[in-house]
């Protein structure tokens, strides 16, 4: 995450690097809650979760109810947290 927000360097596919550095602009702490999950979306696994839950994060933010839905629900797509 901090490689491309910090950095400007590209590990993710472009649609999902601006999906990140959208949610980034908004609340950089909810990539807390994220754990491992950029890495994988780096090696390119479970990037249409990542779009999904990253969109729902932009189109939700200040609402924090639904933005811990949508982490639980990109959670249990994926297998949870490494």
């Amino acid at each position: 995450m901090t490689d491309t927000v910090f950095h400007g360097l590209h590990p993710f596919p472009p649609d999902i690097e601006a999906l990140v550095l959208a949610v980034h602009a908004r609340n950089p702490r909810v990539f807390n809650d994220l754990a491992w999950a950029p890495l994988d979306w780096e090696e390119g696994r479970f990037l249409a979760e990542a779009s999904r839950l990253l969109a729902g994060l932009v189109e939700h933010h200040g609402a924090p109810a639904a933005c811990r839905r949508l982490l639980e629900e990109y959670r249990g797509a994926t297998g949870g947290d490494r």
